[in-house]
Parts: C-alpha cells; sequence; structure tokens
C-alpha cells in the first residue's frame, strides 16, 4: 500500500513517530521525493535545504530511539517563507533586489523551531517582499490556486508558497508571516487553517522586514491543533488546552461594519451556513456593528498605511535606483509613501493605538468576532499583468478584511468554513491581542462545529 504520510497533521506524524511507526528520515524523504515530482517548476519552493534537513532528520531518528524527542513535533517536516533567514541559504523574500542575498544565521523562530526538533525542507514562494494580499511573483512563477483546474488563479498571499505546499502535501505545515493578511488569505483561498498572531509574540529577529510594526509569524497547517502546537515552539509560550472546547454558552459577534459591504452575496450565504452550525453548537451569535473598523480604515487613508510607510522608508532608495529589480505594481505601491510626512507617520501610530482601545471596548461583551477572511474569490493571475487597474483593484480587496486586525493588534484565525462559486470560504475568527490562548481553543471548538 503507498503510504499517506502527507495526508496526516504534523502532530499525527510526530505521535508515529514518538510509537516508532514512522522513521525521520523516510519520512523527510517521502516528503523532499513528493517536492520534486510535484513541484518540478519550483513555484512553490524556491529551494530546498536538502542536506541540512536529512542531517536533521537522522538526528531527529536518534533522540526517537531513544526516547529522547525535544517536542511533540520532533522529526516532523516543514516548510519556511522565503524571508526568514536560514544560515548559509540565499533568502530573496521573492525580489530581485535581493538577489543572492546569503545570511550568516538562522531566523530566531527558525532557531526555535529547530532547537525543538522540527525538520526544515526549504524556502516557499512570495510576492515581492511580502507586499502583495495576491500571492503572484512574475520573477520566481506562481504556483496555480489548486481550486481552478481550467483557469489559473492566484493562491493568496504573500504566504503563496508556504499554504501550497501544506495544500499539495509539501510539507506538513508551513511557516509564514501575516502584515495584512498574508498568512489568512492563502489560508482561506487554499481551504487550509492559517494563525495570524499578536504582533511581538514570535520574534521576528532575522526575518525580511515589510513592516515591523505590523510584520508577525504564523503557521499554516491543516487543522487547529497543528497551528497551536507550532505557536507554542515559535514563540515559547504554553499550549493552548484544547481539550473538551466547547461553544456552549459563547458570544460571538458577526461584524457588519466593513465586512457587509465588501463581501459577495456568495461568500455571505456560505458563511451564514457555517455560522449555523456554531449556533446548534451552542454559540450565541449577534449580528452588529464594530466602529473601529471602519474608523481605522478611514484614519489610514487619510495618514497612510504602516506597511506602505515602513515599506518606502526601508526600500525606497533601493527602489528609486532599481525599479527594475521589483515588481512594478509592488514597486509603485512601496513609493507611495513618499506623499507622506514624517508628522503624518507619527499621528498614525498614536490613532492606531487609540483606536485598539476603542476596539477592545466595543467588543468587550463577545468572545469572539467573526466574519469572512475574504470577500470575493481568487482573481484571474493573467489578468493581473494585463492590466495595472485591476492589479491594484484585486489587490486592495484582498487585504480589505484582513487588514484590521493587524491595525487593531488583534490575533486571528482563518478556518475552512464552506465553498462559494467553488473555491474555499474561510471563516475569520478576532480576538485581541496575545488572547491567543482563547482564540485556538474557541477556534478548535469552531472547527469541530464547522466539521460535525
Amino acid at each position: 500500500m503507498t503510504k499517506k504520510w502527507h495526508e496526516l497533521t504534523a502532530l499525527q506524524l510526530g505521535d508515529k513517530i514518538a510509537q516508532g511507526e514512522i522513521n525521520p528520515v523516510e519520512l523527510t524523504q517521502y516528503f523532499l521525493t513528493r517536492i520534486k515530482e510535484k513541484d518540478p517548476d519550483k513555484k512553490i519552493y524556491v529551494r530546498l535545504t536538502e542536506e541540512r534537513a536529512m542531517k536533521e532528520a537522522e538526528a531527529a531518528k536518534v533522540r526517537a530511539d531513544r526516547g529522547e524527542r525535544l517536542s511533540p513535533l520532533d522529526g516532523v517536516p516543514i516548510s519556511w517563507k522565503d524571508l526568514f533567514d536560514t544560515a548559509g541559504v540565499t533568502t530573496e523574500a521573492g525580489c530581485q533586489l535581493l538577489e543572492g542575498r546569503v545570511p550568516e544565521a538562522d531566523a530566531e523562530c527558525l532557531t526555535r523551531a529547530t532547537r525543538a526538533g522540527l525538520i526544515c525542507l526549504g524556502k516557499t514562494n512570495m510576492p515581492d517582499l511580502a507586499f502583495s494580499g495576491l500571492g503572484n511573483n512574475p520573477w520566481t512563477g506562481t504556483g496555480p490556486n489548486p481550486h481552478d483546474t481550467e483557469t489559473d488563479r492566484v493562491p493568496g498571499g504573500s504566504s503563496s508558497g508556504a499554504a501550497l505546499s501544506v495544500y499539495h502535501g509539501l510539507a506538513a505545515a508551513g511557516i509564514g508571516s501575516d502584515t495584512a493578511g498574508s498568512v489568512r488569505i492563502p489560508s482561506a483561498w487554499c481551504g487550509i487553517t492559517g494563525l495570524k498572531t499578536t504582533h511581538g509574540l514570535i520574534s521576528l529577529e532575522g526575518s525580511v522586514p515589510l513592516s515591523p510594526t505590523q510584520d508577525t509569524v504564523g503557521p499554516l497547517t491543516r487543522d487547529v491543533a497543528d497551528a497551536n502546537a507550532l505557536c507554542a515552539i515559535l514563540s515559547g509560550k504554553p499550549a493552548a488546552d484544547l481539550e473538551g472546547a466547547s461553544l456552549t454558552g459563547v458570544r460571538i459577534l458577526k461584524a457588519t461594519t466593513v465586512f457587509d459591504d465588501l463581501v459577495i452575496p456568495e461568500i455571505k450565504e456560505a458563511l451564514d451556513v457555517a455560522l449555523d452550525k456554531l449556533r446548534n453548537a451552542g454559540a450565541e451569535i449577534v449580528e452588529g456593528p464594530v466602529p473601529a473598523f471602519k474608523d481605522v480604515l478611514d484614519t489610514c487613508n487619510r495618514l497612510g498605511y504602516p506597511g506602505m510607510l515602513e515599506g518606502y522608508a526601508l526600500y525606497g532608495d533601493m527602489i528609486r535606483e532599481n525599479p527594475d529589480r521589483i515588481a512594478s505594481a509592488i514597486g509603485k505601491r512601496f513609493m507611495a509613501g513618499e506623499n507622506f510626512t514624517a508628522a503624518q507617520a507619527i499621528q498614525l501610530g498614536f490613532a492606531l493605538k487609540r483606536l485598539t482601545k476603542e476596539y477592545v471596548e466595543q467588543v468587550a461583551d463577545f468572545d469572539l468576532v467573526v466574519g469572512a477572511t475574504q470577500p470575493d474569490i481568487p482573481p484571474i493571475l493573467e489578468k493581473l499583468y494585463e492590466d495595472n487597474d485591476y492589479y491594484i483593484e484585486m489587490a486592495l480587496m484582498s487585504i480589505s478584511l484582513t487588514r484590521l486586525s493587524n491595525l487593531l493588534g488583534l490575533c486571528a484565525t482563518s478556518l475552512p468554513a464552506g465553498f462559494a462559486k467553488g473555491f474555499p470560504v474561510g471563516m475569520m475568527l478576532m480576538a485581541p491581542g496575545y488572547q491567543e490562548g482563547k482564540l485556538l481553543r474557541l477556534s478548535k471548538a469552531v472547527e469541530d462545529a464547522l466539521s460535525a
């Protein structure tokens, strides 16, 4: 019988390693072979770290044989977005501006994962400097969305390769980053689970920055339990207790502000069906406004968005000197930052802190706030290159809902919650910052209700 290890969750693989049913060396070689067979054009993985992976797998086998495993995921192979520094391995963040960049040390989150025994399979694809929720990259190529077999559509970004590596069974999980939705967008459009952590929970040291005040590290996984386990390893914080997670008595606010204006009818309908399942599982669901959502967008429209302002401060000079070394549409988005003043950027920082406090007050009576992760289905890839106006429209669409969590300092998950027009629908669950434990426990309860 053909081994189906790629269909198991990371924790299931870890358990089989612990029981002696899976050899980490064979498991790692299994994934490496699948990657070479399923991704020959390197549109998902821009490069493998094969030598490192096999050495790590051999060490994991020794530990497993001795009963000295470092964590429940010791010996489990995962992928890493190509903005996390990997010692001695090219790390270019999808951008020709950084072509040939080879860091001397691992990113801190990769170091934590390695110390827990996780195996680094390689670096996954992404758009230039993570500044796109669409996931396309004209330089490295783009892995198509797996849910349209006739027309190439975007997978979502910027953790595009990370999501595809999980969906196609080319890694047990993927580690990505989320500045305005870059973990949750591809998770939603590919139909997997994504966790956007609170800014600061997981170290950004050794990751190529886009917006240092907004960037976050997060896992893309097959289920909530895997996301929980990886979050604990990467953050150094205890994992949430998911045992017995229930929606009984849980109060959920279905946000109407912004969401009602942007989400297409088919996705609204699918989300309503999913919410009925949560009601049947004991949740109380109330529809209502969240004024801070509109206020934060209005503020950013006036003072600038952090990703644009900070990205311009980081890369504006490089782009000005080498405009042909970055995708033109993304380069233009960065350079729009020169239209704002330093005073406006400082005002924005003050305003975001105030609005975050207002948000917490507005939703204090609820355990979770929910809404669609994405307002529409993924756009056609070819059209993005043919029509710059269309690209901008779709780029803004892709982050229109997810960026709310980043701007207001929240943590959030995206869970598969049905289909609309043939594509997966993501349900986004939001909680105030540093409430990952509660968020993950309730996300597990939601996951169970949706699969019942």
